[in-house]
């Protein structure tokens, strides 16, 4: 095995933190994620050559942050260490592990998602991906939402999480080919592959069609800058998901409404919002 490097880098606010993460996925490193450490939260990276600080301050240009670790990792160490590092989340009726908990016992009364810590997001950890998944399991209706979206599915839970749900037509997609590929590795693994149909989003090509239910979790400028196509795409009475925006921002809701939108629902949890609309 070639040698494995660390770095870790803090100290950072929540927000700060799992928005330091988003920048740092798409990068090509092996892989990134943040963890509270007394009262302040750490991001720790692996990657396979030693990590240029210099590099990663011009990712993070718009965050204060300190280095406070990049050496490389004992070989036979630092999986099993990054596994640690991810438990097992209950999320609603959601029970969310990693491949190395496969052969764990799970509780029964639980949909149960595999998704590995690697290279795309959505895990559930973050507040965006949790509130996102209580939505879909709060609002979707299999009886009613025949056709589903997930746009910057990352790597794909939230399709997944549907699925479970029980809908049958979801299309799923990302303009990163590295969630993509992450996406159908998933989706395969969670046997969903039937139910779910992934690919690269070069533009918005998703507005071709019509959606009964659509989830976009992804950032506050690409939702407001699709959000001509995202609205195109909902159908009549469809209900549209929308999170990856901090609380004090209102941006996002203001651009949806303005758009004839109904807000059926506000989630804010730990400095960040999930609306829950329905198109008239």
């Amino acid at each position: 095995m070639s040698q494995i490097f660390k770095c870790v880098i803090g100290n950072f606010n929540i927000n700060d933190a799992f928005g330091a993460v988003d920048l740092l996925n798409d990068e090509t490193f092996l892989s990134v994620s943040c963890v509270q450490r007394y009262k302040s939260w750490i991001v720790e990276i692996l990657s396979s050559k030693k990590l240029d600080v210099h590099e990663i301050h011009k990712v993070l240009s718009d965050y204060e942050f300190s280095v406070i670790e990049n050496e490389p990792l004992e070989e036979e160490n630092w999986l099993e260490k990054c596994f640690e590092n991810f438990k097992p989340i209950n999320v609603g009726g959601f029970y969310i592990y990693g491949p190395h908990l496969r052969s764990a016992n799970h509780p029964s009364d639980k949909m149960m998602i595999e998704i590995a810590a690697a290279t795309a997001f959505g895990t559930g950890e973050h507040p965006t991906t949790n509130r996102c998944l209580v939505a879909c399991e709060t609002f979707f209706d299999s009886d009613k939402h025949k056709k589903v979206l997930d746009i910057g599915c990352g790597s794909c839970i939230l399709s997944i999480a549907l699925a479970r749900l029980g809908a049958r037509d979801i299309t799923a997609c990302d303009n990163d080919a590295e969630a993509v590929r992450v996406s159908k590795e998933n989706i395969v693994i969670n046997k969903v592959v039937s139910r779910v149909k992934i690919f690269q989003n070069r533009a918005c090509e998703f507005s071709e069609n019509k959606y009964d239910f659509v989830v976009a979790n992804i950032l506050a400028e690409p939702l407001i800058s699709m959000s001509d196509y995202i609205v195109e795409s909902l159908a009549s009475g469809g209900v549209l998901v929308l999170s990856g925006f901090t609380s004090d921002d209102d941006s996002v809701e203001k651009k949806f409404t303005s758009f004839g939108l109904k807000i059926r629902h506000r989630y804010d949890y730990n400095g960040w919002t999930t609306l829950v609309l329905e198109a008239a």
